[in-house]
This record gives C-alpha cells, sequence and structure tokens, in this order.
C-alpha cells in the first residue's frame, strides 16, 4: 500500500467527551489521503478505549501507545515516528478542525513546495459543545502578512522583535510541515511545558520555504486545568526545568545561523529574549505560592543544582534572563519613585489649595462609584470647590467643573500634593509617596458588604507588596464610610485602620432611593440597549488565575436568554460586566446581537440600575442590586474549590439565594423563580446586617467635606 499525503498525529490523555468529534472531523475532510494516528499516553479515562471501539475497523487510523505518561511533546515524537506521510499535521484531541483543512493546506505546499505552511489563525471555543464558527471566535496573528505568502527572508535577523510581541503563532496545530524536512533538521518537540514554542522556533530558523496563509481552519477549545494553573514548589521546579531545556534546544538552532555582522550581540539578545519571555510565563504564576522574590532565588538555584548540575552552562543563562527581567521592572518602579520624590520635594514647599478635591477611582478607571457620588453632590450643592480627577482616559466624559488630569502623570502629583482633600476608592498607595499636613484622606472603599475575606482576613494570601501598601494607605487616611453594622463591626479589625469611620451608607448607592427614569433611558441608549428590552446582567468577580476565571465563568448566552424569556416574557439583553483584572480573558467571546460587554462602562450602579435580573457568584453586587429588589441567581461552578481556596465569610451562606453549581441548576433556578417566597428571606437578610443607606451618604460625606475645608473638622471619633 502506497503512503498517504499526510499524517496526522492526534496525542490522546483524559479527553474522553471531545475524542469523538475530533477523530470525526478529521475524517470528514474534504481531501481523503491521510493516515490518523492516535497516541494514547496512557490516558487514566476511556478515552483510547473508545477510540479503539469506534474506529479499529478504519483503515485511515493507526493505534500507538505509550506504558507511562510523557506528556504531549513526547506524544506527538511518537507519532512522528510512525507517521509514513509526505506531510505531518498536528491537531490536539480536545480540539477539532473544518472539512476543507487538510485540502487548502496540502495544496498551499505543493503549490508552493513549501516546507512550512502557517495558518494565520484559529477560531477559540469556550464550552463543551462546538458553537457556530463566528467572526468573534476568530483569533488571527501575523497582522503584518496581510496577504498569503512566503515569510520574510529577514525574519530570522528580526525574531527578538516577534518573540518579544508573541504575534508568531507558536501553536503546533497551526503547522503544516514536510516530514522529510523534521527529520533532516533533526527537528522535534521537548518534553517541557509550552512544547510548542521551541518547535516553532526551529522551525523559523531552519526552514527555508515558510508559507503564511492568510486563512484559519483549526477550533481550539479553551479548557481550565493547565499544569500553570496549579501554584505550588514541585511545579514551579517543573518549569525551570522547562525553561533550561528549551533555551538548550533553541540555542542549538540559534547556533546553525549563518553568521553576520553584529551575530554574537543578537544571539544574546534574542536568548535574553527568550529568558525573559519564559520566566515572565512559567514562573511568575507561582509567586503568591513562594511569597518573596528572594525565596523563589533560592528554589530556582536549588533546582538548577538539583536537575542540571553546577557546570551547566545553561545555569548562568538562566539567572542572567531572570535578572534582566526583575532589572527592567526595578529600574521602572526606582525611577518613577525618584521622579516622584524629586516633584514631591517641589511640591511639598507649595501651599495646599484651600478648596482643591482630588478624585481617584480605581486608580484612574473613569467617572465612577462612591467618589462620583460624593462629587455629584458637591456640584448639585454648587459649592464653589476645583474638582480634579485624575483618570487614564482624558476623553472620559465628565460634568464640566470636574477638571480632568492623567493619572500616574507629574500634572496629577502636582494636583495630589496641593489638594486639601483627596478621595479614592481602593486600598493601594496614591501615585505620591506621602501626605502632607493639613491634607484629609478620605477612603470610600468600594464594597457595600463583603462576601469574601479581605486584608486583614486574606492576608496570607496577598502578596506581601500589598499587604504593606495596604497598612501604608490606612496611615494616612482619616475617614472611612461604611455601608452596614455588619461591615461596620468588621472594619476596625480587618483593614488595619484606627480613624474614624462614618456609619453613612454608601455614596453611590443613593441612586438607588430616588430612580430616575430619564436616566435609565439614557444609559440603555448608550450602551445600544432596545428601549423595550429586558436586562440581565452578569457580573463574576476574578479569580487569581485568570485562565480559570476564563473558563468557570462562561455561560450559553442564548440558552440564559431562552429561560428569561421563558420566566418573566419579553426579549431580553445580556450585560457582561467582566472584573477588569481578567477581562482580556473574554474579549469578543460573547458578543452577538444580544450580548453587549459592559467592562469598560465606568459606572457600575448605573448598570444595575438598568438591569431587571443579576447573575453573579461571589461578588458583593449581589449585595448593591438588593436595593432595587429585582432577582438575584448566583451561578458559581467552583464554588466548592473557591470556598475551600480563597475562603468565603460566614455572611455569604447567609444569603437568601440558591448557590447553583451548573447552568443546568441555573436555568432550573430562573424558570422556578418565586418573587413571593423570596421576599421575606432578603428582608431577614437586611435585617441581620442592618444597613444604613437611605439615600442621603453623599450628604453625609459632603457635610464632613465642608467641615475640612472651613477648618472645623470635629476630632475623629471612634465607633
Amino acid at each position: 500500500m502506497s503512503n498517504p499525503s499526510i499524517s496526522v498525529i492526534v496525542p490522546v490523555y483524559k479527553v474522553e467527551q471531545y475524542i469523538k468529534l475530533c477523530v470525526d472531523s478529521i475524517l470528514a475532510q474534504t481531501f481523503q489521503d491521510f493516515e490518523i494516528i492516535l497516541v494514547d499516553d496512557a490516558t487514566p479515562d476511556n478515552s483510547f478505549a473508545l477510540c479503539q471501539e469506534l474506529y479499529s475497523g478504519n483503515d485511515k487510523v493507526k493505534f500507538v501507545r505509550h506504558e507511562k505518561n510523557l506528556g504531549l511533546g513526547a506524544a506527538r515524537n511518537t507519532g512522528m515516528k510512525h507517521a509514513r506521510g509526505k506531510y505531518i499535521y498536528f491537531v490536539d484531541s480536545d480540539d477539532f478542525i473544518l472539512p476543507e483543512t487538510l485540502e487548502k493546506f496540502f495544496n498551499a505546499a505543493e503549490k508552493n513546495n513549501a516546507q512550512v505552511v502557517h495558518a494565520a489563525g484559529w477560531f477559540e471555543l469556550y464550552q463543551d459543545e462546538p458553537e457556530p464558527i463566528r467572526e468573534e471566535n476568530l483569533r488571527l496573528i501575523w497582522d503584518n502578512y496581510s496577504q498569503e505568502g512566503f515569510l520574510n527572508p529577514n525574519i530570522i535577523y528580526r525574531l527578538t522583535e516577534h518573540w518579544a510581541t508573541g504575534n508568531i503563532g507558536t501553536m503546533a496545530w497551526l503547522c503544516f510541515c514536510r516530514r522529510d524536512f523534521l527529520e533532516e533538521k533533526h527537528i522535534e518537540f521537548l518534553p517541557i511545558i509550552s512544547e510548542d514554542e521551541p518547535f516553532n522556533f526551529a522551525l523559523f530558523c531552519l526552514a527555508e520555504r515558510y508559507y503564511i496563509m492568510h486563512e484559519a481552519f483549526y477550533l481550539y477549545r479553551r479548557r481550565s486545568g493547565s499544569i500553570m494553573s496549579t501554584k505550588n514548589a514541585e511545579q514551579f521546579s517543573k518549569s525551570i526545568q522547562s525553561i533550561v531545556r528549551g533555551a538548550a534546544y533553541i540555542k542549538n538552532f540559534l547556533d546553525h545561523v549563518p553568521r553576520f555582522k553584529g551575530y554574537e550581540q543578537w544571539h544574546k539578545t534574542i536568548m535574553d529574549e527568550f529568558f525573559r519571555r519564559f520566566i515572565y510565563n512559567h514562573t511568575a504564576p507561582y509567586y503568591s505560592a513562594l511569597t518573596v522574590p528572594p525565596e523563589i532565588n533560592s528554589a530556582a538555584e536549588d533546582t538548577l543544582k538539583k536537575f542540571f548540575g553546577d557546570g551547566t552552562p545553561f545555569v548562568k543563562n538562566f539567572f542572567d534572563g531572570y535578572h534582566l527581567f526583575r532589572r527592567q521592572s526595578e529600574i521602572l518602579l526606582q525611577r518613577n519613585n525618584a521622579l516622584s520624590a524629586q516633584m514631591m520635594s517641589i511640591f511639598n514647599r507649595m501651599e495646599l489649595s484651600a478648596k482643591k478635591i482630588v478624585f481617584v477611582n480605581f486608580l484612574g478607571r473613569g467617572y465612577g462609584c462612591n467618589p462620583k457620588y460624593i462629587a455629584e453632590e458637591i456640584l448639585r450643592q454648587n459649592l464653589p470647590y476645583d474638582m480634579v480627577w485624575l483618570v487614564n482616559d482624558l476623553n472620559e466624559s465628565m460634568p464640566e467643573k470636574i477638571r480632568k488630569v492623567s493619572y500616574g502623570s507629574l500634572d496629577s502629583i502636582y494636583e495630589l500634593a496641593t489638594a486639601k482633600v483627596i478621595v479614592s476608592n481602593v486600598k493601594n498607595l496614591l501615585p505620591y509617596p506621602n501626605k502632607k499636613r493639613g491634607q484629609f484622606f478620605i477612603m470610600t472603599w468600594h464594597a457595600w458588604q463583603g462576601l469574601k475575606y479581605i486584608e486583614k482576613d486574606a492576608e496570607e494570601k496577598l502578596s506581601p507588596t500589598y499587604v504593606a501598601q495596604s497598612k501604608a494607605n490606612s496611615k494616612i487616611t482619616d475617614l472611612m464610610m461604611v455601608g452596614t453594622q455588619d461591615a461596620l463591626e468588621e472594619y476596625r479589625r480587618v483593614m488595619w485602620y484606627d480613624g474614624e469611620i462614618l456609619p453613612c451608607g454608601l455614596p453611590r448607592n443613593d441612586i438607588f432611593f430616588r430612580r430616575d427614569e430619564k436616566l435609565i433611558a439614557q444609559v440603555k441608549q448608550l450602551l445600544g440597549v432596545p428601549p423595550e428590552n429586558k436586562i440581565v446582567m452578569y457580573a463574576p468577580t476574578f479569580r487569581d488565575d485568570v485562565a480559570v476565571t476564563a473558563e468557570v465563568c462562561r455561560l450559553d448566552a442564548k440558552k440564559l436568554l431562552a429561560a428569561l424569556k421563558k420566566r418573566f416574557g419579553g426579549e431580553w439583553s445580556l450585560l457582561m460586566r467582566q472584573h477588569p483584572n481578567v477581562a482580556a480573558a473574554f474579549a469578543k467571546n460573547y458578543f452577538d446581537v444580544n450580548v453587549i460587554n459592559a467592562t469598560t462602562y465606568p459606572d457600575m450602579q448605573e448598570l444595575i440600575l438598568i438591569s431587571d435580573v443579576l447573575i453573579s457568584d461571589y461578588s458583593s453586587v449581589i449585595c448593591d442590586f438588593m436595593f432595587t429588589g429585582k432577582p438575584v441567581f448566583i451561578y458559581a461552578k467552583d464554588y466548592d474549590s473557591y470556598t475551600n481556596e480563597r475562603g468565603l465569610r460566614p455572611i455569604f451562606f447567609d444569603l437568601p439565594y440558591h448557590v447553583n453549581k451548573s447552568e443546568a441548576e441555573l436555568f432550573y433556578d430562573i424558570e422556578t423563580f418565586d418573587a413571593a417566597a423570596l421576599e421575606p428571606q432578603i428582608k431577614r437578610f437586611l435585617d441581620m446586617v442592618k444597613p444604613f443607606d437611605d439615600g442621603h451618604a453623599s450628604e453625609r460625606v459632603v457635610e464632613r467635606i465642608k467641615l475640612v475645608i472651613t477648618n472645623s473638622y470635629a476630632p475623629p471619633r471612634k465607633y
């Protein structure tokens, strides 16, 4: 029997629910001259047994087994050793490909006599079942190759730039390679973390005919549970081994590049960039587990000596790269601190502006939260104050009487240094090193009723840097405010704070006591919500691991909207409000005709005001939403692991809502919602936490500001 044109290699490991879709998508190709090599990497589930049951009678499918688990790279190498095709293509067993994939790759390779054909992108999926191929799911790379064609022949001299920016797409399943080329150049996978990157690096270095095909055929399924999700010393050790072994592999291919003027410096630069990139990706996730950087250094050194010995040349490379990465960050920080200190030495000699108030919302995010509603009350009373807002985007819409200044700029340092009153809502050091005599610092915080452990209660889970900053922030704070009696009793204990606490409710919640229909219409119009539509807002909190957050916070939007329509009637729009810390992980994954990205909208309270239903998990927005009297549903897919690892305050378990751990539970909860039965439970919860909110919190805070500005401020009272 003649050899096939293409060998498709599929490693099999713990993919029982996905493998049939994967293999069937290959068998359904429009180009049929191929073989499939299924490599069982000692999977502990029934994945491989299922493959044998389904495909043992198909002469296109070959079966290969590992006696023990060796990893993805080793499984691909095994597949290559058994391959007979002219070309090799890789498909991961939890993904699948479009029907024209092999035909397009094969035709491009044959027509152009290419050693490597590289697809320009892929489609990204987040659910267990395939969803329609949509433009929103497309991820494109090779931006500078808008047309099909050969890789720039000078790319080898530009690899540093590409490696740093990450726009080279190093996934193996983007590449369609000639088998004789891989064998001749001894290109294979390393059994390490991120095994695809050294493999692709070797392709870039050694392929003479590298063709970029500006199409996408591959459907990649993003899943949680990767090796980087586990933060412990053992995995940290493995990540270091990966860095060193990957460096050795890459250096080998760099040594085969023809010498040119400046080669030595280029070689050093690209190795430094490799270490910087890999160290950031594969050691930074462990910082919180291994505490402070000196201990990380020690752990790294011990690991290197244990596995590689003192004489290994890459030990030096590793630490050179590691310290280069650290130095770059430290230099920037030192320069910023030095500049701030120099400016403050000048600004400290300037007098305070008696009526100036500087507002900061989430480190410059925009016009929202408690600072906004304090400013609005000052404007409502037409007080003659100079109000300054520190903001990242100077195009942010704000009232004309508020001056916008770029957050972190020299101008912002000047405004802070000359302000009589400073209002902020997060416990981070302000962008200048000290508070001047006569200044009054108001910390509004940003949660009405905390459900998660914070500050001192979560000290072991917070970075030492944050804890130090938080304690320093508490020392310069003159006034805090709380929304409930429960929070009042907690703040003194957990905030490292012994100053005045004002039990006034939160200014941002005043909006719920005076429903403004005109404002509701304006916000809906701004967001593009049809006036007649009802709104459900999904607002989960963040997890420490961004990839885990992206996985556990996904919902089937269409099924959700259908469940809401069935229970409450009418047409619905879905607002996605992701936590800013993880927003990038969700880009373009929910945005269809009924789904609106509200993550960057500056005022969460306005989103609550216009919403008819809230879905959240452990966020304090659940408590804010109670003021609307509208339905709340808790969707916490990772409830068990989150409560064990992060921890929830006892008050969370007193919430009047059912905790749904799956989409099926959530949709059932929606369809069986009983408002009458829930009403007394909500009243019980509010009676327990004892809210101070009555619609006048902003007025109370402004009255205190008036006393400060007129120098009539009374000594702090402790509660």
